[in-house]
């Protein structure tokens, strides 16, 4: 019962009888990303639950024979998800790579997105091409890293664990949890904790720089595989939604090109719906995770501070003071 966005437009317009007008359709559209954004920022929806067990897959690469190991992005962002230690293999039969081939180096530009990487091994073969390069699946932990891409579709963190050697699950907390806790975070040890962040302003840069870091400096390598909640994906060719709530999401959208269109007649109404949102936002950006947040814990004596009542004092016993 999947729909395409095409017929999920004209669905859409029909609410205010604008299926045969281009402006309306557009507006149906708007409606729809609209609608995306609103449902990404109610809750984590199971259904998006992914996890980094399949490999990525990246077209449009430049394969140079014999000279060539540097392998520029072929669009802006597209390599922001590799991370040193993943292999890779090539699918042009003129231009490939050594079996076990992987990533050395990854360079960033001044705002944080991939602007290349760096192999382990040359390109081989007969001519130079332009090729699909496929990396690994999971995250290679590397010994005194701290710092790892997330997948290109990361949205939030659910769950993660080591899978290779010190096999674990790890916590997600938030940064400021350990800002309050670990008076040095650049100890070296055994992982116990996660946390994803951005060092910039995402308004500075195209794609932002979420990054994945843990509470201490892995000592040991590692593999880990990340659960996490995925992006809707907004540009597809069919609507991003399980068939069983398919129409509840369209007719979701329905409401909001009702709600512009009304927005002309009454604009205070509308108004005070966008206020709405702001506080919707407000909420979302409150609680990005699953997972318990530094205030839904069990906290050390050394975060409580100080014991403010003696550990013993004179007088009679009473068992009910308080």
């Amino acid at each position: 019962m999947s729909m395409t966005v095409v017929n999920a437009r004209i669905y859409v317009s029909r609410v205010i009888g604008g299926s045969a007008s281009q402006e309306v359709l557009d507006m149906a559209n708007e409606a729809i990303l609209r609608g995306y954004q609103d449902w990404q920022s109610q809750k984590h929806w199971r259904f998006l639950l992914k996890d980094t067990g399949q490999s990525t897959v990246v077209t449009g690469c430049n394969a140079v024979v014999g000279s060539g190991n540097t392998v520029a992005a072929p669009s802006v962002g597209t390599f922001d998800f590799v991370n040193i230690g993943q292999t890779v293999t090539s699918a042009s039969s003129t231009a490939f790579l050594a079996a076990g081939t992987t990533v050395t180096e990854v360079t960033k530009g001044t705002d944080g997105v991939v602007t290349s990487i760096t192999l382990s091994n040359d390109f081989t073969g007969t001519t130079d091409a332009n090729t699909t390069l496929t990396f690994s699946a999971d995250i290679p932990i590397i010994v005194g890293v701290n710092e790892y891409n997330l997948p290109l579709d990361f949205n939030s963190a659910a769950t993660a664990r080591f899978t290779l050697t010190n096999k674990r699950t790890l916590v997600w907390r938030h940064q400021e949890y350990w800002d309050r806790l670990n008076s040095d975070e650049t100890v070296r040890g055994l992982p116990q904790e996660f946390t994803t962040y951005n060092r910039f302003s995402e308004l500075t840069q195209n794609f932002g720089e979420t990054l994945l870091k843990f509470d201490r400096v892995p000592d040991a390598a590692d593999t880990m595989r990340l659960r996490y909640f995925r992006k809707f994906n907004t540009t597809g060719t069919n609507i991003d939604m399980p068939d069983e709530i398919l129409y509840k999401f369209l007719d979701y959208c329905r409401s909001l090109l009702l709600e512009a269109k009304r927005a002309q007649d009454d604009p205070s109404g509308y108004r005070d719906s966008t206020l709405d949102s702001m506080k919707q936002a407000e909420v979302n950006d409150d609680d990005r995770n699953s997972e318990d947040d530094a205030d839904n814990c069990i906290k050390s004596q050394y975060e409580m501070g100080p014991a403010v009542r003696p550990l013993w004092g004179n007088g009679d016993f009473d068992a009910y003071r308080s």
